[in-house]
């Protein structure tokens, strides 16, 4: 049974480590290519952009959105990494309990810096992340 915890906690791990070196890559990618739906990283994928471009971000919203954004996916990736270091039992749970905090963090973040015409488009955006990256790490 830890086996099979630790197997899967790894699997995630992997999984979160390559969107994460994918996203600090991609900007290199798209700046000398065409910008294909399968450059993007999990978290800009076409079905996440409708919901950005909807929300219709300004300046200083989008420099929120883009620090709470790494901020969330660089914590995901530290989780993974100290749940996996710390062992024990029942690590896929503490990832996603972890994982979750994250989001929530996020969440609150940019609810504290959008309007109120914006949060119907923020919270369809959360939740296709959410999707989005637990397809990726499954």
């Amino acid at each position: 049974m830890l086996m099979r915890n630790v197997s899967l906690a790894r699997r995630l791990f992997l999984n979160i480590l390559l969107a994460l070196t994918f996203a600090f890559t991609s900007n290199a990618v798209l700046a000398e290519s065409t910008i294909d739906p399968e450059n993007l990283p999990p978290w800009l994928s076409p079905e996440l952009l409708v919901h950005i471009v909807a929300m219709d971000l300004d300046d200083s919203q989008k420099e929120v959105f883009r620090k709470a954004l790494t901020e969330c996916l660089t914590g995901m990736q530290s989780i993974v990494q100290r749940e996996i270091r710390k062992g024990g039992v029942d690590i896929p749970r503490r990832i996603k309990r972890g994982i979750n905090r994250e989001y929530s963090m996020l969440d609150d973040r940019m609810k504290a810096t959008l309007a109120e015409p914006q949060l119907g488009s923020w919270a369809n955006y959360l939740e296709g992340l959410k999707a989005t990256m637990a397809e990726r790490a499954g």
